[in-house]
């Protein structure tokens, strides 16, 4: 079982991904996500990576919903919950 994610290690996972979209713009837990200008692909990827990283699986929707902040909390919210499958 992985380790539980820290806002902190799940920030630096999406600054890192960001990066990789090319936004340049300096990103706070208040930035929305919508407002970021990346394409669906990109968007794509954050949630493989958020995925892989964290076993946590993410909608599309609650990405375009989000502030970064409420992105970081659902995150570590979902790998707190307990695994379905067996």
């Amino acid at each position: 079982m992985a380790a539980m994610p820290t806002p902190d290690a799940v920030m630096d996972l999406i600054r890192r991904e960001l990066i990789e979209c090319a936004v340049e713009e300096p990103v706070t837990v208040d930035t929305r996500f919508d407002e970021l200008e990346i394409d669906s692909l990109d968007a794509a990827e954050m949630m493989t990576a958020i995925k892989r990283e964290f076993g946590v699986t993410l909608s599309r929707s609650s990405l375009t919903d989000s502030t970064l902040g409420q992105l970081v909390d659902l995150v570590v919210a979902g790998a707190a919950e307990p695994s379905t499958a067996s």
